[in-house]
């Protein structure tokens, strides 16, 4: 009878070995199993088709910190602010929009992490507004002393000069023909009447505007001719200047010149123009910031063209 105890007694002891031994067999092959289940899911999660993230969809122009910015908006603002249909857009205006889209973005998102809600295109203006004004509160609310607006005005005289004013005659020989031309400019400089001159040489002046102001001259000239025009003197006429609608004939009535400003006379309007220039500085330093902590990811058919730096002074 002992001898059978002893024996049971060896046998139980030996079933409970048996059994601890399983337990924890099983438990180390659970613990394997869910730490490669979980490796072997996460190489599916990162390689799966249609994950990638380095990659912008074709129904989406940038990725700002994975937040699309959509064609389809970006087509309507860009048409909403020229006035004009997409194929017809400039590739500068669309830069400029896409610019103007992506620190929309990036300001909103500071908004958010701000705790501003975020809802319809009112309150994204409203969260683009808020977080500027507070960055450039202590700009708009400082004021410059007369130090900083004295060296504010030395690095930047060329911004205050007094308004030019051109009176000029550009009239038009439609025929490309230099010979003609060239007798039109050689009757004007003999003292021939004006009128003379256009029905005698078949000369054409769409519009007349005497004394008008530099940047207005520049616009109805246009960039070529008022460059000829805004180095001539009075009673000057040029040589003929050839231009994509014919020969030009430009007459000089009369030529003032911008002149500097002195500080006194600048002193007036210097302080709004150093704070708007402060309220600039302020926000291309911000958006430098956030553009730097940001991943943004712009479209193949923008990306080359679209430089930020391009649009700094008109933020």
């Amino acid at each position: 009878m002992s001898n059978d105890n002893s024996a049971h007694a060896g046998n139980s002891s030996g079933f409970l070995q048996a059994d601890k031994v399983s337990n924890t067999r099983a438990l180390t092959l659970y613990a394997f199993g869910v730490v490669a289940g979980l490796v072997l899911g996460g190489i599916g999660l990162f390689n799966a088709r249609g994950t990638t993230t380095n990659k912008v969809p074709e129904d989406v122009l940038a990725l700002v910190n994975r937040r699309p910015i959509l064609r389809s908006d970006f087509i309507s603002q860009l048409e909403n602010e020229t006035g004009v249909p997409f194929a017809q857009t400039s590739k500068q205006d669309r830069l400029r929009v896409l610019d103007e889209m992506l620190r929309e973005e990036l300001f909103v998102q500071r908004g958010l992490e701000l705790d501003f809600a975020e809802t319809d295109q009112d309150t994204r203006s409203a969260l683009y507004n808020i977080v500027e004004q507070q960055a450039t509160a202590d700009a708009a609310i400082s004021k410059a002393t007369d130090q900083q607006l004295h060296d504010f005005f030395d690095k930047h005289r060329d911004q205050f000069m007094s308004e030019g004013k051109l009176d000029v005659h550009d009239l038009v020989l439609p025929e490309a023909d230099n010979a003609k031309a060239t007798e039109a400019v050689m009757a004007l400089r003999a003292g021939t009447k004006l009128d003379d001159v256009k029905k005698r040489f078949g000369l054409v002046e769409e519009s007349y505007n005497p004394d008008e102001f530099y940047y207005l001259a520049k616009v109805h000239l246009g960039d070529k001719i008022f460059s000829v025009a805004s180095n001539m003197a009075g009673g000057q006429v040029a040589d003929p200047v050839m231009d994509e609608d014919g020969y030009h004939v430009v007459q000089v009535v009369s030529n003032s010149k911008p002149v500097q400003q002195s500080f006194e006379e600048a002193r007036q309007v210097l302080p709004s123009i150093y704070g708007n220039s402060e309220k600039a500085r302020v926000l291309y330093n911000i958006m430098s910031f956030l553009r730097s902590r940001s991943t943004i990811l712009i479209a193949d058919d923008y990306k080359d063209d679209y430089k930020p730096e391009d649009f700094a002074g008109a933020n």
